[in-house]
């Protein structure tokens, strides 16, 4: 139940925030939006990915995700389009939009935590180093540019949202790198 409980209240919040009463809060904020709902949804789907999976690589998805490579790349394609301007205006104005990024991101999380428990520390370094690099140039970008790139948000809570994804993209770089040197070995999907 302790591996379940954080996927589960990650999971109610971050649906909840496409429902009313709280649909409101990403209607009026981009922060809300990207900064808070999206990655709220990779996390529960990592965390039940985890709770699932119990730590081992499971044996029916190995063959399809050798090494993670696959998880990685078809998860960094799902959030390459949810950091796009016109999908985000999608999916407030439309509810079948907001469904699939729902269940994508969710996907997402559960492919990211299958990816990283059966894949090399240099492939891991390979995909956090692009995803850093991808969050953190989106999220100067917001900064910096003068252009509102979402009609459904304020050029205001744009910066804002900017500041968030950076900062989300150096916290997730961080925080591979201290679970790299806590690890300091890699491990090897074939071996045992």
């Amino acid at each position: 139940m302790r591996r379940v409980l954080p996927a589960l209240v990650a999971t109610a919040v971050a649906v909840g925030l496409s429902a009313p009463p709280w649909r409101y809060l990403i209607e009026q904020s981009m922060v809300w939006h990207m900064a808070i709902q999206m990655p709220l949804l990779v996390l529960a789907g990592w965390w039940v990915m985890r709770a699932v999976s119990r730590g081992r690589t499971l044996p029916w998805l190995a063959p399809w995700n050798r090494y993670g490579l696959t998880g990685f790349v078809t998860a960094l394609v799902i959030l390459a389009y949810w950091m796009l301007p016109l999908a985000i205006d999608r999916a407030v104005v439309l509810p079948q939009a907001d469904l699939l990024k729902l269940l994508t991101l969710f996907i997402a999380g559960l492919l990211l935590q299958h990816s990283f428990a059966c894949s090399p520390l240099a492939l891991q370094l390979f995909f956090v180093g692009y995803l850093v690099s991808m969050m953190t140039w989106l999220g100067s970008y917001f900064i910096t540019t003068d252009l509102r790139l979402c009609n459904a948000y304020s050029l205001e809570t744009q910066v804002q949202t900017g500041w968030g994804i950076a900062a989300i993209g150096v916290g997730l770089g961080a925080l591979w790198v201290g679970f790299a040197l806590g690890r300091g070995r890699c491990v090897d999907p074939l071996a045992g």
